[in-house]
């Protein structure tokens, strides 16, 4: 059966009533990338059982028990390369697990290593080890809490990764958007190896899922699996919708021990990668703080010494821009200034042939670079997928092309602060709501 191939993607597949499989057919990889996700959306209540379960189905299946088995299982399938994780696009959580393993016409005897790497898939997905009792091996749930607890806490360390958080739930007020991919230890202490298998028997029944893969392969292979293995009553995808701004120039100063301070601003922009001027909204913020061209690189870091690091980033998904630099604390009012400056200079359209050149170029570079990834262009798929649309690969590199400097001043002019972020030490800081640091 011949199945389209879309043109802005390079992929083919479909998605309809919760369940889907995409295929990007290339020769130019000598692998097999697979990869299937389960879509849910973020909650409080099972957040982290989302984060904890692709851990427990890695660790042991009815056919290979423990880990050892499982990695003599690869072994045997040619030293294929075996993930399972948890990932976040806007208000979603993504349960994946994920297979890397050798094309068969690479090697002797060209076997089917792509039937061979949907049937450990299958098995992992399907057939988790279970105890006596029909629950999650204790000692597997046990074990996989005290190690997402320790990288929960070393996210939490990490001062950068942790201030960008706090400014996300911050914007957030209590919607789903702002919980954290990993969930929290408080919850997570609390998931029992009978709840949680509660949990895997509900997310395999009824969660949307979708398999995607990437290599020189059959879309027929992929469908016919999907529609075997995969049936019944699914819930449908619900696509992530841009946050509302609920704040509007707020300022939250957090202190802790740090030796340097975290400033993070955070934009409603009102356009997602779906939107038709998401390509001008890219080189706004390319323009702004993407590369090391950029107004806030060169303003901020460069000719005021100011900042150790300075950029500007864009959820897709959420419709919003984060802006964050590192500082000396005592230079917060004066970084809070020249960001804004640089901000009014783009409304200005102060923008030369240069920037826009140097910016188009950096974006075409790392578009380029995607399609030698097999995990980043099923990134891009279901980035695709959860928002409902958008340019990818060479058709986003067209549009970048194409966009001019009054359509970079019509988004900017969108552009509205919603909250600053400061993580400080320093206790002659005043102004903005006082937080409690972790």
């Amino acid at each position: 059966m011949q199945h389209p191939i879309e043109t802005e993607t390079g992929f083919v597949g479909h998605f309809h009533d919760g369940l889907g499989w995409y295929v990007y057919p290339t020769h130019r990889f000598k692998t097999i990338t697979l990869q299937a996700f389960w879509i849910n959306d973020m909650d409080p209540a099972t957040v982290s059982f989302g984060a904890l379960l692709p851990h427990i189905l890695k660790r042991g299946t009815v056919s290979w028990p423990n880990f050892t088995a499982i990695q003599q299982q690869l072994e045997s399938l040619y030293g294929a390369t075996f993930r399972a994780d948890v990932g976040k696009i806007g208000d979603k959580q993504l349960i994946s697990v994920s297979l890397e393993i050798i094309h068969g016409q690479y090697l002797p005897g060209k076997p089917d290593t792509l039937k061979a790497g949907l049937e450990f898939l299958n098995e992992v997905i399907n057939r988790p080890r279970l105890d006596s009792d029909g629950a999650f091996e204790r000692e597997f749930v046990t074990q996989e809490k005290e190690l997402l607890t320790r990288q929960i806490h070393a996210l939490i360390n990490d001062k950068g990764q942790y201030a960008l958080y706090r400014l996300i739930e911050t914007m957030a007020k209590g919607r789903p958007f702002g919980l954290r991919k990993l969930g929290r230890v408080e919850d997570l202490a609390k998931v029992t190896p009978d709840a949680l298998y509660g949990y895997y028997q509900t997310v395999h029944r009824t969660s949307p899922f979708v398999l995607i893969a990437v290599g020189d392969l059959d879309p027929d292979v992929i469908a016919s699996y999907v529609t075997a293995n995969w049936n019944g009553s699914r819930r449908e995808l619900v696509k992530t919708q841009p946050y509302t701004p609920l704040n509007r120039d707020y300022e939250v100063i957090e202190r802790q021990p740090v030796q340097q301070g975290k400033i993070n601003l955070g934009y409603s922009t009102r356009r997602t990668f779906a939107s038709t001027e998401y390509p001008a909204l890219m080189m706004y913020a390319g323009i702004l703080g993407g590369f090391a061209h950029s107004k806030l690189f060169v303003n901020v870091r460069e000719k005021a010494s100011l900042a150790y690091y300075a950029y500007a980033r864009l959820d897709a998904a959420l419709a919003l821009m984060v802006i964050g630099a590192g500082i000396e604390f005592d230079d917060y009012p004066a970084v809070k200034r020249i960001i804004g400056e640089q901000l009014e200079a783009m409304r200005r359209g102060d923008i030369d042939d240069q920037e826009m050149h140097f910016t188009v170029q950096a974006f075409h570079n790392d578009i380029l670079s995607e399609e030698d990834v097999p995990t980043q262009l099923i990134g891009r798929q279901m980035e695709k997928l959860v928002l409902g649309g958008g340019l990818s690969g060479e058709a986003m590199i067209q549009a970048l092309e194409s966009v001019t400097v009054p359509e970079i001043q019509r988004v900017a002019e969108d552009i509205t602060l919603d909250t600053i972020y400061f993580l400080t030490t320093d206790h002659s800081a005043t102004g903005g709501d006082e937080a409690q640091g972790e």
